[in-house]
C-alpha cells in the first residue's frame, strides 16, 4: 500500500515526542547519513528509470542544505529569523507544483534544468536579504511569532501549512493509488517535522532521513507494482497469477478466458482498436466480485474463485459474458480531434458516422480436484476454454 510511505514520518515524529533524549539520536553520523541515503535513492531511481524521484530528492537536498548553512544560527538573528519562515514555505511550495504539474523527462535539457531549480531554489535563500524582504512587505510582525514558546513554527506557519495540507489531500483524492503522491506528501511532512522539533539534535538529519525512506517506499512499490501489474489492463499480470495458484485451497476454481475472433478483430480494425478491447475486459473484469481476476498473456484472462460451488461460478460466469456480449464498443474514428477541448464538445454527439461493434469471449473452468496441482489445474481450464470455443464461442463451460 502507498500509505506505508507515511510510516518512517509517523515513527520519528512518535519518537521525537516520547523519547527526544534517547542517546540513539547522537549514534548516526550527519550529514554523512542523510547524503548517503539521498544518493542510494537516487541510484536506485536512475537503475530503475523512475527519474521522476529525482525531483523530489533535489527538493529535500536543497532544504537539508539550506538548514545546515543557514538555521544553525541563534533565531534572534534577523536572517535566520526569516529564512526559517521562507523555507519551508518555499520548499513546499515548489513540491505542490511539481506533483501537480507535468514534468520534463530526464535526462533532457529541461529535465536537468528542472532538476536544478528544484535544489536551488530552497538551497539559494540562505544568502538573500530575506530579513530587509520580509521588513518591507508591510506584514505584521505578530504573524511570526511561535504560539507557544518551545514550539518552533510560527502563527504564519500554521496558516499555509493548513492550506497546503488540504491542497496535498485533495491532490491525493484524484491519485489516490499513485505511490509518487504519497511518497512525495511524505517527504513533505518529514520537512514540517523539522521546525516542528527544531530545538532537538540532529532533528534536520533526522527529517532528511525519513524523507529519503519515504521515497525508498514509494519507490520500492511502484517497482512491484511494475513487476507484477498490466499496464493495459491494470489487471495482475501473469508473475501476479503464479503467486497466487501457489496459494489455491482445496476448494477452488480457475477460470480461462479468450477473445472471440480477436486476431480478425486486429486485421480488420487494428491495434489500437484491439487494445481497447483489451481494457475493456479488463474494466469489466476488474470490478466483478467474488473472483480474482490476472491477465494471462494476449487476448487471455483468467479467473481464480477461493470456492468450487458449480452452480454460483457458473451464474458469475455467465454475467460476465453477457455484460462483455452487450457492451458496444464504439470504435474511434480516423479523423477525431486531437485537441482535448474539441474532443470533449463533440463527445456523445454521433452524427451516425461513429461505428461500434460487440465483441464476444469464451470461458472455460476447472474445479479443482483433491490433491491436484494449480498447474494440471491450470492445463484443464485451459482445456474447458477449447471446449467452449468448438462449441460456437460465445458460451460457458466447467469440467469438475
Amino acid at each position: 500500500m502507498p500509505i506505508l510511505a507515511l510510516l518512517p514520518v509517523l515513527c520519528l515524529a512518535l519518537v521525537q515526542a516520547f523519547w527526544p533524549d534517547h542517546a540513539f539520536y547522537q549514534a548516526m553520523p550527519f550529514p554523512a547519513t542523510a547524503f548517503t541515503a539521498m544518493a542510494l535513492v537516487a541510484l536506485i531511481a536512475t537503475l530503475m528509470r523512475q527519474t521522476e524521484w529525482l525531483y523530489w530528492l533535489a527538493i529535500l537536498g536543497g532544504h537539508y542544505w539550506a538548514t545546515q548553512n543557514g538555521l544553525q544560527r541563534p533565531l534572534s538573528e534577523p536572517d535566520v529569523a526569516a529564512l526559517h519562515q521562507l523555507l519551508p514555505l518555499t520548499a513546499s511550495l515548489l513540491m505542490l507544483a511539481l506533483s501537480a504539474l507535468p514534468k520534463p523527462g530526464l535526462p533532457s535539457i529541461a529535465g536537468v534544468l528542472v532538476l536544478g531549480l528544484c535544489f536551488l531554489l530552497p538551497a539559494s535563500l540562505v544568502w538573500l536579504p530575506l530579513a530587509d524582504w520580509l521588513a518591507a512587505s508591510g506584514l505584521p510582525p505578530a504573524l511570526f511569532e511561535r504560539p507557544v514558546e518551545g514550539f518552533f513554527m510560527s502563527w504564519a506557519h500554521l496558516w499555509w501549512f493548513s492550506g497546503l495540507l488540504f491542497l496535498w489531500l485533495g491532490l491525493i483524492s484524484f491519485r489516490p493509488q499513485d505511490p509518487s503522491v504519497w511518497g512525495q506528501f511524505s517527504t513533505w511532512l518529514a520537512i514540517l517535522l523539522f521546525y516542528a522539533f527544531m530545538d532537538r539534535q540532529q532533528i534536520s538529519g533526522w527529517a532528511t532521513l525519513a524523507g529519503s525512506m519515504a521515497l525508498l517506499i514509494t519507490l520500492a512499490y511502484r517497482m512491484l507494482h511494475l513487476a507484477y501489474m498490466d499496464e493495459l489492463t491494470a489487471l495482475p499480470q501473469r508473475r501476479a497469477l503464479e503467486n497466487r495458484l501457489r496459494r489455491l485451497g482445496r476448494n477452488s476454481a480457475v477460470t480461462m478466458l479468450d477473445v472471440d475472433h480477436f486476431k480478425s478483430f486486429n486485421d480488420t480494425w487494428g491495434h489500437d482498436v484491439g487494445d481497447q478491447v483489451l481494457k475493456l475486459l479488463g474494466a469489466i473484469l476488474g470490478r466483478q466480485r467474488g473472483m480474482q481476476a490476472f491477465r494471462y498473456g494476449g487476448e487471455e484472462f483468467t479467473l481464480v474463485f477461493s470456492h468450487a460451488r458449480k452452480k454460483a461460478i457458473r451464474d458469475a460466469l455467465e454475467a460476465v459474458r453477457a455484460e462483455v456480449e452487450a457492451y458496444p464498443l464504439q470504435l474511434r474514428q480516423d479523423d477525431r480531434p486531437n485537441d482535448s477541448e474539441d474532443g470533449r464538445r463533440q463527445r456523445g454527439s454521433n452524427d451516425g458516422t461513429t461505428e461500434t461493434v460487440n465483441i464476444t469471449i469464451s470461458l472455460g473452468c476447472a474445479l479443482r480436484q483433491p490433491g491436484e496441482t494449480p498447474q494440471t489445474l491450470l492445463k484443464r481450464a485451459d482445456e474447458a476454454l477449447y471446449k467452449a470455443k468448438n462449441a460456437g464461442r460465445n458460451c460457458v463451460r466447467i469440467v469438475s
